[in-house]
């Protein structure tokens, strides 16, 4: 099956729950591949614990991950939110609260906010600019849309506080809060290098920040401002 995702042409397995994920990005006719995602790839000895369909999903979301590397891109696992069209991204540890505090910027600006991926959205760098996009990998709730490509105003890391309190975070320190929510143990140090590299870039070019905020609206409206105004300063 041929599919299209992160201004991407890529190459998926024929198998019933990938091609379900992937209808809304499938490609009519056939395009040569920017990547292909091969079956025979698949690890199902390392995950032992999951059912056979969540082994490919996490198996295809790798690879294409991995090849994504090359194309000046990573996925990262987060709630993506396109307002007006513009993308925002929350992450964070499990329990962090990403999809309460999307749902919450539904509430607040209504058929504005647009959910439009719920745990893995692919990041790419294009002519110095950073975008978002839907992919098929959105978790365990099928929450997505293929929007295409979204510039990336902002990057939120939640954390569950008593009080609302927004901190950027810069060079090292977003870095370091970066990773974790990526892709980073790699088999090739060439991979782990690109990785590095992008989130150096995106620490850079992105305003990031840390949130320690309460499930409340006035979150969303704080989180809305302060990543809509540090991106017009940049």
């Amino acid at each position: 099956m041929i599919i299209r995702t992160a201004d991407l042409v890529v190459e998926i397995p024929n198998i019933d729950s990938l091609v379900s994920y992937s209808a809304q990005y499938k490609c009519e006719g056939y395009e040569t591949p920017d990547i292909i995602v091969k079956e025979a790839l698949f690890r199902p000895h390392k995950f032992p614990m999951l059912s056979y369909d969540d082994m490919v999903y996490t198996e295809s979301g790798f690879l294409f991950y991995r090849d994504l590397l090359r194309f000046d891109g990573l996925m990262l696992h987060s709630s993506a939110v396109m307002l007006d069209g513009r993308a925002y991204l929350f992450s964070g540890d499990s329990g962090a609260g990403k999809s309460t505090h999307t749902r919450l910027w539904q509430r607040v600006f209504g058929d504005r906010a647009v959910v439009f991926n719920d745990d893995k959205p692919a990041l790419r760098r294009i002519d110095g600019r950073w975008y978002a996009y839907g992919t098929p990998w959105c978790g365990k709730d099928h929450i997505n849309q293929n929007v295409g490509r979204v510039p990336l105003c902002g990057i939120c890391f939640l954390k569950k506080a008593k009080e609302n309190k927004i901190v950027r975070l810069e060079g090292f320190d977003a870095v370091r809060r970066l990773l974790p929510q990526t892709i980073y143990r790699l088999r090739l140090e060439s991979n782990l290098d690109l990785v590095l590299s992008h989130l150096e870039k995106l620490a850079a070019e992105v305003p990031i920040f840390e949130f320690f905020n309460l499930p409340i609206e006035e979150s969303a409206l704080l989180s809305y401002e302060t990543m809509k105004n540090a991106a017009k300063e940049s």
